[in-house]
């Protein structure tokens, strides 16, 4: 078919078309669902340990078990959309992933959960890695791509504002299984919106090439054991060591795998362009931020100031309503600042609100103005360096391999966060009863790596503005 002739081609340098703006709803729509997801199972997690008498590392375990899920088939989902078509790997997904919540939901006991919430992590990997790469189809590189990324970066963010909320009023009121059955109905209309878009565009085509199964082995066992290894970390033990053993065995097969292949579901290539390597790189230790604040402002809040679900849900909402702000005004800063002080500005902005919210068991009353402010500071950091580095991953994409590159930013944002978590709950695990010396020390560990990364980007991204 003659691309250009296409009324659907998202390639035109103007305005995007009106099919581009359709889809870009519905990526912002998955961003949304998966987002919600992880947030509002954060703000009932207390109550979800209580319900099943779990302890903090079996509560870690029900985010690994998606982290490990998500993290190992990202590659795999994105490649797959490659070949197979974007759109049909995305709605599958979201009906992998809304069914996974609906068994979740009524799991009776933690280890049919854990399962329940790796399924998810599939249909989120189909999600994530196909609507990165559709959005990088449909809105060419330059400003219409910034705006498309701020819109995407807001939708994430939105579902921060509204998980937060979201699950503190579900939980308090419904208890903490109502949180997974809201993404049933969320991905249900997401896959037949999905469907019901308008005709497939030129760039969601299937490339008819064959799929590289023995990568896709490797890498998924791979980061898998990686995850799982990194998981055991906080308690190391021989079975540590043997996981990691046994994934950077199968990593170095990967790649040996990779080089050789005709149709390589990673062409380590891309890696040898310096945007795509650095933005990768960071964007895997960016969960630092906002990871680090949900997951143990959750816990202080909840389990050391004895605060409800309700009240930890308004407390984390000035942190997302400033991630809104920041993702809407990222493309205006990136337009102006180079990527290298774009990005390492939102890294300082979190690393000084990591800093600010390790000071909160000696900060006097009334605690929850600086909680707030410090939140706030740090969920504006965070999308504005979200937004660069993903621009700069993915700015040089090429027709083919748009899921690819999307799914390798996905594995490093994922394989970060499993790896960022392990290693703070490590930290904090040092201070041994002391629930105020754990949650002073997690927060003092994430901003030594938030200012650690804000120096690296300040030294190895571009130095000219993006327009």
């Amino acid at each position: 078919m003659n691309q250009t002739s296409s009324s659907h081609a998202p390639f035109e340098a103007g305005a995007p078309t009106p099919s581009a703006r359709r889809m870009l709803a519905i990526i912002c729509g998955a961003q949304f669902l998966v987002v919600i997801d992880a947030v509002v199972l954060m703000v009932a997690g207390p109550a979800l340990a209580q319900a099943f008498g779990a302890s903090e590392r079996d509560l870690q375990w029900v985010f690994n078990a998606y982290a490990l899920a998500f993290g190992g088939l990202l590659l795999l989902a994105g490649r797959a959309g490659d070949r197979l078509g974007h759109r049909r790997v995305f709605a599958a997904g979201a009906v992998v992933f809304a069914l996974s919540s609906l068994i979740g939901a009524f799991s009776p006991s933690m280890a049919m959960l854990i399962v329940a919430r790796a399924l998810q992590g599939v249909g989120a990997a189909m999600l994530a890695a196909n609507a990165l790469a559709l959005l990088t189809l449909y809105f060419p590189a330059g400003p219409s791509r910034l705006r498309a990324l701020g819109l995407f970066a807001s939708s994430a963010t939105a579902g921060v504002a509204s998980g937060t909320l979201l699950g503190g009023v579900l939980t308090h009121y419904l208890g903490w299984s109502s949180v997974l059955l809201i993404n049933v109905p969320l991905g249900l209309v997401m896959a037949w919106a999905t469907i019901r878009a308008p005709g497939r565009s030129e760039a969601d085509a299937a490339s008819g090439r064959g799929m590289d199964w023995a990568g896709a082995v490797t890498a998924t066992l791979g980061f898998g054991a990686l995850t799982l290894g990194i998981a055991e970390l906080a308690a190391p033990t021989p079975l540590t060591v043997a996981l990691l053993a046994v994934a950077a065995g199968l990593l170095v097969a990967f790649v040996v795998i990779e080089l050789r292949s005709k149709a390589p579901l990673l062409d380590l290539r891309v890696l040898a362009v310096r945007p795509i390597a650095v933005g990768n790189a960071l964007i895997f230790v960016h969960s630092a931020g906002p990871l680090i604040m949900l997951f143990f402002g959750s816990l202080y809040f909840q389990q050391t100031r004895g605060l409800g679900a309700l009240e930890t849900g308004l407390l984390f909402l000035p942190m997302a309503l400033a991630s809104i702000l920041g993702a809407r005004l990222a493309p205006v800063v990136m337009g102006r600042l180079a990527p290298r002080f774009t990005t390492s500005l939102g890294f300082v902005l979190m690393a000084l609100s990591a800093l600010a919210l390790s000071q909160l068991p000696a900060a006097p009353e009334p605690f929850a103005v600086a909680s707030a402010v410090a939140l706030a500071i740090g969920g504006f950091g965070s999308s504005l360096a979200f937004v660069c580095l993903t621009e700069a991953a993915t700015s040089s994409a090429k027709a083919g391999e748009a899921g690819m590159i999307s799914g390798l930013v996905n594995t490093a944002l994922q394989m970060g966060g499993a790896s960022v978590l392990a290693v703070i709950l490590a930290v904090s695990a040092t201070a041994g009863g002391d629930p105020l010396g754990a949650h002073a020390g997690a927060f003092v560990a994430a901003a030594a790596i938030l200012f650690a990364a804000a120096v690296a980007g300040l030294v190895l991204l571009p130095g000219k503005a993006s327009r």
